[in-house]
């Protein structure tokens, strides 16, 4: 793996001596003549806003595997989409664009770590570090870490145990969440914190509820040094949301407005070449659960929005122009001017959210089946749902909008499904039943959002289920494509390969995996 270091320090300068504090997080101009010192003020935003834009990366890599979308009508030519029968060149910018990521953060620990004046930076860092890092081990399993990005240094660094790596991950969260639990952020580091804008209590329910996704991915397979997680700071109870000022100008708006929506001079994107997936939408329409209101918010047709099972390429159902996730507005008639503001994708000013609040909530309510936490798993179950709801209606200001009421929501939603131990948590008598309510709502959670996580989740806890054969006539069963050629059961791969960078420059130390039978550590 070769980074250039001095590449994607350059480019947090550069745009930094044109613009303000937030909006020098959205120039990125490629120089090579640029000088390469810069300062934790500068690179850190930029660095934030690149992991921002990385979930959309993250989330259509999940969404192909995951159920969440499928080839629409009028196109050809999906190759190792429909079959899984990936090469080393599928889904490569994954690991490209995280290490560079994880190259900025790793400057700004190196030059912040014996700084007393710059210690919020060192720990927010160290937290981002954690964050991306944990992308790469649960996309790859085994990845570089104590010998990567040192530059020229160490052209070939090792590959740890994915185990390994979580363990330091975790000491490293523990560092941070001491640090925020008391410390009063300075001036700079609110200036250039465009997440939490300096909140030291955000910062410490941040790194508690990412080290509980850890615990939680890595119980009774991870020895912790410490797998206790800081009951007194709690969980994210905001959504973590990245927003340096996105706007509506070229290269500057949120990354799912510009994929799902249009670009900036207002001309539709391609997202018409995907629809839902009938599995999914049974989550929505009432073939299992009833959930017309939050359909409503991110399909452009709510439950009759068209749906095609990944794979079927016998006249399946066209796609719509944008996106079929792009919900119309309330008047009039859909444009890049005339739009809804809200729902999954909302508009090019919105923020981009690195962790749901519901998320955590889901988090917190598993946590207290298996005895992390204390609390009623009930409560962060219903609290979940709402959030899930509530994020849904906030706006491009990333504010909840007036006149939502998410209680109502949750008990209509209740009523509606009352029969069901999906929606009504208070049916399920077993912990294994009570598990698979909260990991089938974060799968309905994270549509539209999270595609990587949800295939995660699938991975390690088998929920949502999958039953039956792949084949279409099955298709609100399972979303596995028709034409897998996948040899595990549920017919789904377990793994991408590692990408051909790796076998190019560190081929005495990449991994031999099996796409269709080597498995993440934490995987079912």
């Amino acid at each position: 793996m070769k980074i250039n270091k001095t590449k994607y320090l350059s480019l947090a300068l550069v745009g930094a001596m044109f613009l303000g504090s937030c909006n020098k997080a959205l120039d990125i101009n490629d120089n090579p003549n640029s000088p390469t010192e810069s300062t934790p003020a500068l690179v850190m935003p930029q660095a934030l806003v690149a992991t921002a834009n990385s979930m959309l990366t993250y989330h259509i890599y999940g969404s192909n595997l995951v159920g969440y979308r499928a080839n629409a009508g009028g196109y050809s030519g999906w190759g190792t989409l429909l079959n899984y029968d990936f090469t080393n060149a599928d889904y490569s910018g994954l690991w490209s664009t995280t290490y560079d990521i994880l190259t900025d953060f790793d400057y700004v620990v190196n030059k912040t770590k014996e700084d007393q004046a710059n210690q919020d930076y060192y720990f927010a860092s160290l937290v981002l570090k954690a964050y991306n890092f944990s992308l790469l081990v649960d996309t790859y399993n085994d990845v570089p870490y104590s010998e990567a990005l040192k530059g020229n240094e160490i052209l070939n660094p090792k590959y740890d145990k994915a185990q390994d790596i979580y363990i330091d991950l975790a000491k490293n969260l523990d560092l941070a969440i001491n640090y925020f639990k008391t410390a009063s952020t300075s001036s700079s580091f609110k200036s250039s914190d465009v997440l939490f804008k300096g909140t030291s209590a955000s910062w410490a329910k941040f790194a508690n509820t990412l080290k509980l996704r850890l615990v939680l991915k890595g119980q009774g397979k991870v020895n912790f040094a410490n797998a206790t997680i800081d009951a007194s700071i709690g969980v994210l109870d905001n959504d973590a949301i990245v927003n340096p000022g996105f706007s509506k100008q070229d290269g500057k708006q949120n990354p799912w407005w510009g994929n799902y929506a249009y670009n900036a001079a207002g001309t539709n994107v391609t997202g018409n070449a995907h629809i839902p997936t009938p599995y999914l939408m049974a989550f929505y329409n009432g073939t299992k659960l009833d959930d017309e209101e939050r359909a409503n918010l991110i399909f452009v047709n709510g439950v009759t929005t068209n749906v095609n099972q990944l794979g079927y390429e016998n006249n399946p159902p066209t796609g719509y122009l944008p996106s079929a996730w792009l919900t119309k507005p309330e008047t009039g008639t859909l444009s890049a001017t005339n739009y809804r503001g809200y729902g999954a994708v909302k508009g090019p000013k919105a923020g981009q959210p690195i962790m749901l609040a519901s998320e955590a909530s889901f988090l917190a309510a598993e946590a207290v089946l298996k005895g992390l936490l204390s609390g009623d798993a009930e409560a962060y179950f219903k609290k979940g749902v709402k959030q899930s709801y509530e994020y849904l209606r906030k706006d491009e200001s990333d504010k909840v909008i007036a006149g939502t009421d998410a209680e109502a929501f949750y008990v209509d939603y209740v009523a509606k499904n009352a029969g069901s131990k999906l929606a009504n948590f208070s049916l399920n008598s077993s912990n294994e039943e009570k598990l698979e309510a909260i990991i089938t709502q974060k799968y309905i959670a994270f549509n539209a959002l999270f595609g990587h996580e949800a295939w995660n989740e699938y991975r390690r806890t088998g929920y949502p289920k999958v039953t039956g054969s792949n084949s279409e006539a099955n298709r609100n069963n399972t979303f596995a494509s028709s034409k897998s050629v996948a040899t595990t059961t549920d017919k789904l791969p377990t793994r991408i390969l590692y990408p051909l960078s790796e076998y190019t420059y560190n081929v005495a130390n990449v991994p031999e995996v099996d796409k269709f039978k080597s498995k993440i550590f934490w995987a079912k």
